[in-house]
């Protein structure tokens, strides 16, 4: 997967795959933005999934459904006529924004970034699967570039920093702890002479 894409009425999401990131593209008839993020920052098991909903839609169901009861109930002491209007256009209101309420209800997902940025997807678009398969490729490709930069031992580097690294990749779950170990010992042999070396 080089690239993954979502649309939602006028609302379009859209991931590039980049060797050392991705570019996150989200835009709409109004406005637009893209974004570049690089592999460092993301974490892919940091997933939160929300269901929002209108505030605006349910204020109107609520308001026109309660008109629409009192007026069922006659409370209104008002002519016939303008009593089966009013019974009308409430009932039809509520009706729908009720559905309105119902189907314009979106799922998002959110992927959090180590500098607390929130990459924003609609769930289960264009469906569960090719969500899924998004993630899974996210998760992939982030822990085949953190490998590949930081799961190295370079005897050039000073060993600290290299510990450092190591521990990163142990914190985001990029390598095992039988990994983390074997990469620690071959530090430690290639580092034996050098004076202050702590494990």
């Amino acid at each position: 997967m080089e690239d993954f894409k979502q649309k939602r009425f006028f609302n379009s999401k859209r991931v590039e795959f980049e060797y050392d990131g991705i570019t996150f593209y989200s835009g709409n008839f109004l406005n637009a933005k893209e974004i570049f993020i690089p592999f460092d920052e993301i974490i892919p098991d940091a997933i939160t999934r929300e269901t929002k909903t209108s505030r605006l839609f349910i204020w109107i169901t609520i308001a026109s459904g309660l008109i629409f009861s009192l007026a069922l109930w006659d409370i209104f002491k008002i002519p016939f006529a303008v009593y089966m209007v009013l019974v009308f256009f409430s009932g039809l209101i509520f009706a729908l924004f009720l559905l309105l309420t119902i189907f314009n209800r979106k799922y998002m997902l959110y992927i959090t970034t180590i500098s607390g940025y929130l990459i924003d997807f609609y769930d289960k678009n264009p469906s569960k699967e090719a969500v899924e398969d998004f993630l899974e490729t996210l998760k992939a490709k982030t822990f085949a570039y953190l490998k590949e930069k930081y799961a190295v031992i370079d005897i050039d580097l000073p060993v600290e920093k290299q510990i450092e690294n190591l521990n990163f990749l142990k914190e985001r779950h990029v390598i095992t702890e039988n990994e983390y170990v074997a990469l620690k010992e071959k530090l430690k042999n290639i580092n034996i002479d050098v004076k202050g070396f702590k494990f």
